[in-house]
């Protein structure tokens, strides 16, 4: 039986949410952004806005108001929780392997105590409230974790990443979300749906969820890194793109049917590519659908908001969302302290994730589903969930202000064994040919780190086993360089011989790093005058300065005079540069 086409009414309110969504993206979100509102505040309000609770329920009479309201709310939530997947995905090509090794003392040890200290904490709050011992642990669980999308999102937007601050708030959402499968198995199994003991089911849940994770790796290291250079060879980004989707697709799938969830299956994928040559490449591809995505899950929270609900008690809800900053904040802060974090840090960080996450949304709905609380005291929760989200970017705006007046600025000195890491300088090289390997070389015998870029997969995986630090990825792309992060950049040499490339390469470097020597390869001299008004500080002509070798060759075989070749070459040389200039004026 054939399905019966969708209706033209349908598919117009298909693409009218499409639109509503688009128009939200590019036109709200950025002018809220001139007015100094984060986008992430923009996307909740636009989400009250356009749910089914925001203006369409105050409308009265107004029948058209309904055509700007999304109801079905739960196509966008799934549509957002995309939105997560792909963060992980991005968060997992920017770690490695041994990068997780080196921060297991805070994922396993900080995190853990972080987890329990604060669900413990809460528990005895909530059976103070009178709650049951069994909503009071549900409660406890799930306000003791933070939201992954809305930290990192904020972090990555004040280029926090990367810093300490940055990577101890990652390390600690990282425990979380691996604590999401045994909170999850001892909600379910309070409100009746097991078969099993809780003990039972924990055990069983963690062993399923640690044999998915193992074949993820043993599958993904044996066989990904190969199939993943069989696609850079063919020089397609679309290929390349494509074959990513499917491994993020594969694993999540893996992790969901083993009863964890998408985003670490995403998480995993994004570990394995980032153990192979192509992680640049794939990051920037990804880079904007993260973006996209995670501004409808920014929505789909907003949706679930009834202001109405906001002005019965206001002074409770907020004392609600105070308290749970403060109760939050106080636990973790004086544990960063015990694992040897700095002040300054330790109080950032604790204010950073002082919010209750994603993941209390859905432990809140299974409470009230097994009816361990009330659907009264599960709309409550669900305001000081998200007003607390929303309060996120006050938080982050607020936290350096408030380190910086209580830990005055003194020699304070990183801790032994700590992440942090001193930046070396280096050298980048666009373009691996023959210039940049023998550039490369060359750099290597005096001991200066240098960075490679080049396209061409196969000689990348070659001169990677040959000692060399280069990376898949075009060069031409700015954003490639941008996500390095390696150290302070003291040049940059352009070895690629398409004039083009070239001309526009120097133009969006000086934009980028205005201070940074630019040195830039010609074929000839053509070029060089060009390139010297783009703002290039050396242009090497390669037919000049191959000529002139081979004049002072044939000199010295002349009898010349050793210097007075070499005052013949310079003189040159200084006539080209000086023919340079009067062309250009």
């Amino acid at each position: 039986m054939e399905s019966a086409p969708h209706s033209p009414s349908d598919m117009f309110s298909v693409i009218f949410y499409v639109l509503l969504f688009f128009g939200i993206a590019g036109v709200v979100v950025p002018l809220l952004q001139r007015l100094h509102i984060s986008p992430i505040l923009g996307y909740l309000m636009a989400g009250i806005a356009i749910g089914p609770y925001g203006y369409a329920s105050w409308a009265g009479g107004h029948e058209w108001l309904q055509m700007f309201t999304i109801k079905n709310t739960e196509t966008v939530q799934i549509l957002g929780e995309l939105g997560i997947v792909s963060l992980m995905f991005m968060i997992g090509l920017e770690l490695s392997i041994d990068r997780l090794r080196e921060l297991k003392h805070y994922i396993f040890g900080l995190g853990s105590a972080q987890i329990i200290a604060t669900a413990t904490l809460v528990f005895f709050i909530a059976r103070f409230y009178d709650h049951s011992p069994e909503a009071s642990i549900i409660l406890g669980s799930a306000f003791a974790l933070s939201s992954t999308a809305i930290v990192m999102k904020l972090l990555e937007e004040r280029h926090l990443t990367s810093r300490p601050v940055g990577v101890l708030s990652f390390s600690i959402l990282l425990m979380q979300d691996l604590a999401v499968v045994p909170i999850l198995v001892l909600a379910t199994s309070f409100g009746g749906e097991s078969d099993h003991g809780v003990l039972e089911n924990i055990v069983i849940s963690l062993g399923i969820g640690i044999a998915a994770v193992l074949a993820i790796f043993f599958l993904g290291q044996r066989v990904l890194k190969t199939l993943l250079q069989y696609t850079g060879v063919s020089h397609n980004a679309e290929w390349l793109s494509a074959f990513a989707v499917f491994v993020v697709i594969g694993c999540s799938a893996l992790t969901l049917s083993a009863g964890l969830s998408l985003a670490l299956g995403a998480f995993l994928a994004g570990l394995l590519i980032a153990e192979t040559e192509f992680r640049h490449e794939v990051e920037i591809i990804f880079a904007p659908v993260k973006g996209m995505l995670l501004g409808i899950f920014f929505l789909s929270i907003g949706m679930m908001i009834d202001v109405r609900e906001f002005f019965l008690a206001p002074h409770i809800l907020l004392a609600a969302v105070l308290g749970l900053f403060l109760v939050k904040s106080s636990v973790l802060f004086p544990l960063c302290l015990m694992f040897k974090v700095p002040k300054k840090k330790a109080f950032q960080t604790s204010l950073f994730l002082a919010q209750p996450g994603e993941f209390a949304l859905l432990l809140l709905g299974v409470a009230a589903a097994s009816q361990l609380i009330s659907q009264h005291d599960m709309q409550f929760f669900y305001l000081v969930t998200v007003v607390s989200m929303m309060l996120s970017p006050a938080l982050f705006k607020i936290a350096p202000f408030l380190s910086a007046k209580l830990f005055p600025e003194k020699a304070e000195e990183a801790p032994a064994g700590d992440f942090y890491e001193e930046k070396e300088d280096i050298v980048i090289i666009a373009g691996m040919g023959r210039v940049g390997q023998l550039l490369a070389s060359a750099l290597q015998s005096c001991h200066i780190n240098y960075i490679g870029f080049d396209l061409n997969a196969t000689k990348v995986m070659a001169l990677k086993q040959l000692g060399h630090h280069i990376i898949y990825g075009d060069a031409r792309k700015i954003e490639l360089w941008q996500g390095l992060n390696k150290g302070n950049i003291i040049a940059i040499v352009i070895a690629i011989d398409k004039h083009e490339s070239v001309a526009s390469m120097i133009k969006a470097l000086r934009m980028e790093w205005p201070l940074v020597p630019v040195i830039v390869r010609a074929e000839d001299t053509a070029n060089m005058g060009l390139y010297y008004d783009l703002g290039a500080k050396h242009v090497v002509a390669e037919t000049l300065e191959s000529s002139l070798s081979m004049a002072r060759l044939v000199m010295l075989e002349a009898g010349k005079d050793e210097s007075d070749s070499e005052k013949i070459i310079d003189k040159i040389r200084e006539k080209n540069e000086l023919q340079l200039f009067e062309d250009k004026n």
